[in-house]
């Protein structure tokens, strides 16, 4: 080869050896091949290599699960707030839960608990350990005869509108038990404590005692629509009584008129009114719900 021939390829072959040193090796074709995506859903984008696109599809999964762990915590609250919350009972609820709780204990003659009882015995056990024993008496009236007769002469017997909560007699004074509500009653038969229709006795039903507790008397004045001068006028309060009884409101001053509702005893009001009936006895005109009604002076006292 001629003496410049050679000198030219030299130069060449010089020249194309620093070209490589200055671009460094080539990239396999495995790895200038790599996605700079994942393909897991909401994966972050990366152009780091294939070590930072692992990296992302592993965190995807911890960071939805540090997202879900709340949930349990949001139910525990939502259980705690409904233990939390408070229901309201009557007397009569009281009474009936503690009736029912004798519930296939033995029938005795005279017995009154607190595993064994006669019909009265269960009436009055209940009474008494709800907190409502006045109502009955106080325990002294032993017999479903002695109820009949002190309900009776208080006005407060009917053969209708029972209440859970009121009493239920039988065979004219035979047999009492507690009325629980639609047709049905719990009382101490020869064969234990049951529940049963009224109308399921041997001895057939006679009337029911109205007890009112069934729920709380409202005995405030109501403001209504009104002007508050006409209503302040047509209620001036004279005088202040207490029932010491369970005690029928009736719509007028006399035991022959309608029962508007029954007051609970201890049940406090306002007089707005005072009549005699014709026996000479006074009554008392009370304001309840809005409605006038009369109460018996004898059962009632001065507060």
């Amino acid at each position: 080869m001629p003496r410049n021939a050679r000198l030219r390829a030299y130069l060449v072959a010089a020249t194309a050896a620093a070209f490589l040193v200055s671009v460094g090796p080539a990239t396999p074709a495995a790895v200038a091949a790599t996605p700079t995506t994942s393909t897991v859903a909401d994966a972050i984008a990366t152009t780091t290599g294939p070590e930072a696109t692992a990296t992302t599809v592993i965190a995807t999964p911890t960071i939805v699960a540090t997202t879900a762990a709340p949930g349990p915590i949001a139910a525990t609250t939502a259980a705690r707030t409904t233990t939390s919350a408070r229901t309201t009972t009557t007397p009569a609820d009281q009474v009936i839960a503690i009736a029912k709780s004798k519930l296939g204990d033995r029938w005795a003659y005279g017995a009154a608990g607190p595993g064994v009882f006669d019909c009265s015995g269960l009436v009055i056990y209940s009474f008494k350990k709800a907190g409502v024993a006045s109502i009955v008496g106080f325990g002294r009236l032993r017999s479903a005869r002695a109820l009949y007769a002190w309900f009776r002469d208080r006005g407060l017997a009917s053969g209708t509108n029972g209440l859970p909560g009121d009493l239920v007699i039988w065979g004219g004074g035979t047999h009492v038990g507690i009325y629980l509500g639609n047709g049905m009653a719990i009382s101490t038969l020869v064969n234990g404590v049951r529940v049963h229709s009224i109308r399921a006795t041997t001895a057939r039903f006679t009337a029911f005692l109205h007890t009112g507790i069934a729920g709380t008397a409202t005995t405030a004045v109501p403001r209504t629509a009104q002007p508050t001068a006409v209503v302040a006028k047509a209620a001036t309060v004279t005088a202040r009584r207490v029932t010491t009884t369970a005690l029928r409101l009736r719509s007028g001053p006399s035991t022959a008129t309608s029962v508007i509702s029954t007051l609970a005893a201890h049940a406090k009001v306002g007089v707005v009114r005072v009549a005699k009936d014709r026996s000479g006895r006074t009554w008392y005109g009370v304001l309840v719900g809005g409605r006038l009604g009369w109460l018996a002076d004898w059962y009632t006292r001065a507060i």
